[in-house]
């Protein structure tokens, strides 16, 4: 049975103190679904502190946000020795600033949150974020019983703890949207015009970082065989590699498309800070990955009213409905991905279909209060359960 949220805890201060841990610097899809968490938290309930890189873009922007930043190092699980020590120093800061519960927001962090709030006698939860792939070794899973309670972002990373004694504490909570950040409200001419985009054209773009299993070759290839088909539309890739690993992969692209002859009609628009304009200019947003776990960026498309395209793979199906909200084609496969974008491109009677559904259910279902609301009755269950 929930748990309703207690007038208050048996302390003095009004609000129970959490302790978020993360171990990656950069900004991308977990970074900024914690930031919208922490958006739309009310802090007369929880006082967020957070655990972490000491700098880069995502703990500076947590600093900026007055979210106090304790510099941790989360490396890798392998390394005991390093795990020890990160989870003393998570110990220390549990007793320092008298922390009532941890919330481990990815792979790295969640053994050390599970065996600092088992020293500690404090709870733990698990944020999981992160399909397996080849053969990776699912630790999580073996070592689940250090987790209190595990929130995953989908129901296809819930399936990893199907048949373990840690599927009954685990609970899906998918991402969500800020609907007043993301909008048909936002105008679509702005974004249009700086690309020259002209009126009649078809405006098809990927947006997200390129790295690996993203399905950004996969979505050249169409966007290729659709030009030399003679469609009438632009293709954009919006966003740029993140780590430096990923570089080549960002180049490969370039070189792809000046080959096939098409520069002037598939752009590179790079890093964008006002992803709520891209998405509103887009006529279809294309999510080409192998298997997403839950794709930010299909609630933002939905938001905004725009149609989508994206891999029948991962978490994207329980956001994205086939011919309801949005269409499903197989990963890795630039046919039919090329099919699905040319049926939006000559018909924008279905984009508007789409785009409609799309932001009726992102409403209903995808918002971050109603996103908050729920991991707040996780925290509930998890400290005053009897």
């Amino acid at each position: 049975m929930k748990r309703s949220w207690p007038e208050r805890p048996a302390r003095e201060h009004m609000a129970i103190k959490v302790l978020y841990l993360h171990h990656v610097e950069q900004i991308s899809g977990a970074e900024n679904s914690l930031r919208l968490f922490f958006r739309h938290l009310e802090r007369n309930r929880v006082l967020p502190l957070f655990a972490g890189p000491p700098a880069g873009p995502f703990p500076d922007c947590l600093n900026q946000e007055g979210i106090p930043v304790f510099p941790v190092r989360f490396g890798p699980l392998r390394d005991l020795p390093g795990l020890a020590r990160s989870a003393r120093r998570v110990m220390k800061l549990i007793r320092e600033h008298r922390i009532d519960l941890l919330h481990a927001n990815g792979p790295r962090t969640n053994i050390c949150a599970g065996l600092a709030g088992r020293l500690a006698g404090i709870p733990a939860v698990w944020h999981m974020r992160n399909l397996l792939y080849g053969g990776m070794w699912d630790v999580d899973r073996r070592l689940a019983g250090l987790a209190s309670r595990i929130i995953c972002n989908s129901e296809a990373i819930r399936e990893r703890f199907r048949g373990s004694k840690a599927w009954a504490k685990c609970v899906t909570i998918l991402n969500a949207v800020d609907s007043q950040e993301f909008s048909p409200e936002i105008p679509r001419e702005p974004f249009r015009r700086e690309q020259g985009i002209a009126p009649g054209e078809t405006a098809v773009g990927m947006v997200g970082r390129i790295g690996l299993g993203k399905g950004h070759a996969h979505f050249v290839e169409a966007a290729i065989q659709l030009l030399h088909a003679g469609a009438k539309a632009q293709f954009l890739i919006v966003g740029d590699t993140l780590f430096p690993e990923d570089a080549w992969r960002a180049d490969r692209l370039r070189q792809r498309v000046k080959e096939a002859g098409v520069g002037d009609r598939i752009r590179f628009t790079g890093f964008r800070r006002d992803v709520p304009l891209v998405l509103r200019g887009l006529d279809v947003l294309v999510l080409a990955s192998d298997a997403e776990p839950c794709g930010r960026v299909l609630f933002e498309a939905m938001a905004s009213g725009t149609a989508i395209v994206a891999t029948n793979s991962g978490g994207t199906p329980e956001i994205v409905r086939n011919s309801f909200d949005g269409l499903l084609v197989p990963p890795r496969d630039p046919q039919a991905l090329a099919r699905a974008i040319g049926r939006l491109i000559d018909d924008p009677s279905l984009r508007t279909t789409l785009g409609r559904t799309g932001l009726a259910r992102a409403r209903e279902e995808f918002s971050i209060e109603r996103h908050v609301a729920h991991t707040l009755e996780v925290y509930a269950e998890t400290l005053y359960r009897s």
